[in-house]
């Protein structure tokens, strides 16, 4: 059976969080995606890195609301994670349709594709 490395393990505990039931659930904005990346929450910490890995996934291939981003690939998570939250706190006013749309505009701006 092939082992799961720590970014596939993370990606499922991330698909979970999100996509268990809640009540009333509104977009994820980028105050929630803030506080999940800098709180101490083994949940809060799964759903930021689950953002920050899902964006890496589909970055890769398409664009997210119009933002591409070249990540290369030898970046890790601790690089990402400080990336995006340097990025939120340095633009709190800044809005997109999805907390993904965030990440891929931190993302973009460190990253820009050459082509």
């Amino acid at each position: 059976m092939p082992q799961l490395n720590a970014k596939k393990l993370l990606k499922l505990l991330f698909l979970g969080a999100v996509l268990a039931p809640s009540a009333a659930q509104a977009l994820t904005d980028g105050e929630d995606l803030l506080k999940w990346c800098t709180q101490s929450s083994a949940a809060g910490s799964g759903r930021c890195l689950g953002y920050l890995l899902a964006a890496e996934d589909a970055l890769a291939t398409d664009s997210i609301e119009g933002v591409r981003a070249c990540l290369p690939r030898d970046i890790g998570l601790q690089q990402q994670h400080r990336i995006v939250v340097d990025w939120l706190r340095a633009h709190p006013t800044a809005t997109a349709v999805t907390a993904m749309g965030l990440v891929a505009r931190a993302y973009g701006q460190h990253f820009p594709c050459s082509r």
